[in-house]
């Protein structure tokens, strides 16, 4: 049964989110099932989409993208007739969500909603009166008007309508029962990794500053709300017992003040010899980085909204063949507790530096870990396997849709 979608996304095209590129753009069309990308346009030039055709807007400022969002969202109306589409899905975008609606109910087609992410519940919380470094008194009030008007219009009145949700987690799902909604309408689909086919051929990092150095390493963003500076705080104990050891962070923060926050606190820990900020590398790089590291490190924050999150680094770092420490929210919980390929701690210093002594101080166990880890991540999160599962959903789903 071939299915083709459409399919208006929040991300730009081309997107840097491998559950879109990878997912969508490799593993569905290799199941067949086709995805027609309306998205906004990144770049200056159109990319191609290898699952489909991407109908994309270009938009030059911040007010251009609401505006290109809206017409993206009202193009669905021709769109949706250009082909036998089997069914419209909308991702992360409440007002296009409402519009896709209207025109899937128009087409006879099902609606499905991608929910990647609780944006409602981050609006709100933006604009919540503890939030004074998020902007002014109107800005935080805005925040917040959009954020109840939203989640209004999500839960009480897109969702309920919904054939088909698609959410990031378990504990997402769990949320949105919580809304009244009806698990049976839901399927979790979480984030997973692109395996590397031959580990063996990339070759670690030359960078000097790593010659003769115990590499730990952490791969994302680096702004000051993921708390990096946990890992800081850690490495203290670590490089007093360990004097080789060396933090390599690979990543940058989008706020300058943040990244000079960072650079601060490692000049105040004292920890210049034992922590080294690369900046954004192109992905081939980075994976050098961590072929060159034997531990990948994963803080996550607990907050509201990234309870049902599900982060990837911890599928990276298994990929790639490291040893994990992450921390106890739970999709790393269950992703650490199933594969056996690290250890899961609290979001502190003192948990992670007693992750990292354990492991650098048994080499043997370490290792072991790392390929235990990597061979039930493939099997477990690999999108070639997710690929399978959600075509496999989507045609289940269509065929509950189809009249009697």
């Amino acid at each position: 049964m071939t299915i083709r979608l459409l399919y208006l996304t929040r991300e730009s095209h081309p997107s840097f989110r491998p559950d879109i590129v990878t997912l969508f753009g490799h593993s569905l069309p290799a199941n067949s099932v086709y995805v027609d990308l309306v998205a906004l346009q990144a770049g200056n030039q159109p990319a191609k989409w290898p699952a489909g055709e991407a109908f994309v807007r270009k938009a030059n400022s911040r007010f251009g993208r609401v505006i290109a969002r809206l017409r993206l969202a009202l193009d669905l109306f021709s769109l949706s007739g250009r082909k036998a589409y089997d069914a419209i899905q909308v991702r992360d975008q409440v007002f296009g969500a409402l519009i896709g609606l209207a025109v899937a109910r128009w087409r006879g087609i099902p609606f499905f909603y991608w929910m990647s992410f609780p944006f409602p519940e981050l609006w709100q919380e933006m604009g919540a009166a503890h939030a004074e470094t998020l902007g002014s008194k109107l800005r935080r009030l805005g925040w917040r008007v959009r954020g109840s008007v939203s989640a209004w219009l999500l839960y009480r009145y897109i969702l309920p309508r919904t054939d088909h949700v698609f959410v990031q987690s378990a504990a997402m799902r769990k949320m949105l029962e919580q809304h009244g909604l009806s698990g049976a309408g839901m399927t979790a689909v979480p984030m997973g990794v692109a395996m590397p086919k031959e580990l063996a051929r990339i070759v670690p990092s030359d960078d000097p500053r790593l010659e003769g150095k115990q590499v730990v390493v952490y791969l994302g963003a680096l702004e000051r709300i993921r708390h990096p500076e946990v890992m800081l705080e850690a490495m203290v104990a670590v490089a007093h017992a360990v004097p080789n050891a060396l933090l390599v962070l690979v990543g940058d923060s989008q706020s300058a003040d943040d990244r000079s926050w960072l650079e601060d606190e490692i000049r105040r820990l004292g920890m210049e010899d034992h922590v080294t900020i690369t900046g954004w590398l192109l992905p081939d790089q980075a994976w050098r980085y961590l072929r060159a590291a034997t531990i990948g490190l994963s803080p996550f924050p607990r907050t509201h909204v990234l309870e049902v999150a599900s982060p990837t680094k911890v599928c990276e770092y298994l990929a790639y063949g490291l040893a994990v420490i992450a921390n106890d929210q739970p999709e790393q919980a269950y992703l650490l507790r199933e594969t056996g390929g690290g250890l899961c701690v609290t979001l502190s210093a003192e948990g992670f530096s007693s992750g990292i002594l354990e492991l650098l101080a048994d080499p043997v166990k370490t290792r072991k870990m790392a390929e235990v880890g990597r061979t039930a991540i493939g099997h477990l999160r690999s999108y070639d396997v997710l690929g399978v599962k959600l075509a496999e959903s989507y045609r289940q789903i269509l065929k509950r849709s189809l009249p009697l």
